[in-house]
């Protein structure tokens, strides 16, 4: 991958190639102070539209190029950082258009909030996945110019956003790969060691001790597949937790649908159905790695869900590791049946609260569109917590019914319980399979992502690809939950 490097600095000397940014709040309202303003650029005026970027100024001061920008960043829909890191993001684009080495914002000491935005759309908004490029894009630098500098405070929090937007750049770079390099046994190795550097205790369970586990949902969706199903467990543990979160991802690295097979155009994007998987593991190693006071467990099942002779069948019976029987109705709802078995695992734990996350179905998506991801729980102060993390980390989740009258549609004749109900409420349905596989002392909650993370177009100031939603999310949540 490559990011824009991010820097603050308190004085400014003119490169080539400099793109110079001057915030404005609205039409009035600078959000840089006057004596900032270099002399070479001949007059600074605030766009007339709200929202909106303008040049105030270009050309050469000796020889060197510049371009002078002013935005605004008032918007009847977004908030103003939104706006700020969109405009970050876009610029990013023009730089590698125009051949621009640098982009240099300018904010007031009454502005300095607006120093995390910066640096998340250097570092979030510049991501480029460029590993299979042969003409890799040089990036712009991104600096912050502050009228006095920053805080120890400010700075210590920065270095922390630093370190949490690397994580989320992790798993962007994991869903990226394409399926033939991101694999079970590959996906489960990179876990294994960058688990390991970011000081998580990492244990992999192959296909024997799934078997001996008991693991009946993880072994039928992976028995198709030639690269064999994994189950990676990472632990951090301080002297002394204030709290105990467990987190689920589903790891389906590459989602044919198996024998009820996926249209061509439906596998597009199925790369990212181990998103659960990438995100809860990323946010685990965050956890870790800054050293927060919490034990955080992260169990992620992984998964090819292939078709050959060996692959599950539609009306097999599979009895999972909490001792249930399901029938599969549809192969292609296989995410629920590898979260169940390591739903138990993290119930038999213990733990404070569990969250999983995964790309789990396409309703969700038609419920509440690409941008948002939504959110099943039994407790609705609970799923609120999730919600607001994920606000403070300007990232969109919605409470959603878990309605359990639809558990009418998951009874079965043979089995305890059929792994699909109908076409309509497909994600409240999914979301009730889950809930049969956790144990009923312990706060849990659901997030379906199968919008923001499998969506291949931009998502705010993230471009094409892989966005890591929820990363932000659950670092949030889990630093908050324990307070």
């Amino acid at each position: 991958m490559a990011v824009c490097e991010f820097d603050v600095e308190q004085k400014y000397a003119l490169s080539n190639g400099d793109l110079l940014v001057f915030p404005y709040l609205d039409e009035d309202t600078p959000l840089f102070s006057e004596k900032m303003v270099p002399a070479f650029v001949k007059g600074i005026d605030s766009p007339k539209e709200q929202g909106k970027a303008m040049t105030v100024s270009a050309g050469f001061y000796g020889k060197k190029r510049f371009v002078a920008k002013a935005i605004r960043l008032d918007d009847k829909h977004l908030t103003r950082e939104q706006v700020f890191k969109r405009h970050l993001s876009s610029f990013v684009g023009i730089c590698l258009d125009e051949k621009m080495s640098r982009i240099c914002i300018f904010l007031s000491d009454s502005s300095v909030e607006m120093v995390a935005a910066s640096m998340e759309a250097a570092i979030l908004g510049g991501y480029r996945f460029d590993k299979y490029l042969e003409n890799k894009p040089e990036l712009p630098k991104v600096v912050a110019i502050v009228e006095k500098g920053l805080s120890k405070r400010a700075i210590k929090s920065l270095d922390e956003k630093r370190e949490l937007f690397s994580w989320v750049n992790f798993s962007r770079d994991v869903l990226n790969e394409p399926p033939n390099e991101i694999h079970p046994e590959s996906l489960s190795d990179i876990f294994r060691k960058t688990g390991k550097k970011a000081g998580l205790k990492i244990t992999v369970w192959d296909e024997k001790r799934l078997e001996k586990e008991g693991c009946g949902g993880i072994l039928a969706v992976g028995r198709g597949a030639s690269s064999r199903p994994k189950l990676v467990i990472g632990e951090y543990k301080p002297r002394k937790p204030k709290a105990f979160v467990a987190l689920v991802g589903k790891g389906v690295t590459m989602d044919t649908g198996g024998y009820c097979l996926k249209p061509a155009k439906s596998q597009t994007g199925m790369k990212y159905d181990m998103a659960g998987a990438a995100i809860t593991f990323a946010t685990a190693c965050a956890i870790a790695k800054l050293k927060l006071p919490i034990r955080v467990v992260v169990i992620t099942p992984l998964v090819e869900n292939d078709i050959s002779s060996t692959a599950f069948h539609t009306q097999d019976i599979i009895t999972m590791r909490n001792g249930k029987t399901v029938q599969v109705d549809n192969t292609d709802a296989e995410g629920r049946l590898i979260l169940a078995d390591a739903l138990t695992i993290a119930s038999e734990m213990k733990p404070d609260c569990i969250v999983d996350a995964a790309t789990l179905t396409g309703a969700c998506v038609v419920a509440l569109g690409e941008d948002i991801a939504g959110v099943f729980g039994p407790d609705s102060n609970f799923n609120a917590n999730l919600i607001d993390a994920g606000h403070s980390a300007d990232e969109t989740l919605w409470e959603m019914p878990l309605f359990m009258p639809y558990m009418e549609q998951l009874k079965a004749d043979i089995a305890d319980i059929k792994n699909i109900g109908s076409r309509w409420g497909g994600a409240i349905t999914a979301a009730l399979f889950l809930k049969q596989f956790v144990e009923k002392d312990i706060k849990w909650a659901h997030i379906d992502v199968a919008g923001p993370c499998v969506k291949e177009e931009p998502l705010g100031f993230l471009g094409k690809g892989a966005k890591g939603f929820g990363v932000k999310t659950l670092f949030e949540f889990t630093r908050s939950f324990a307070s």
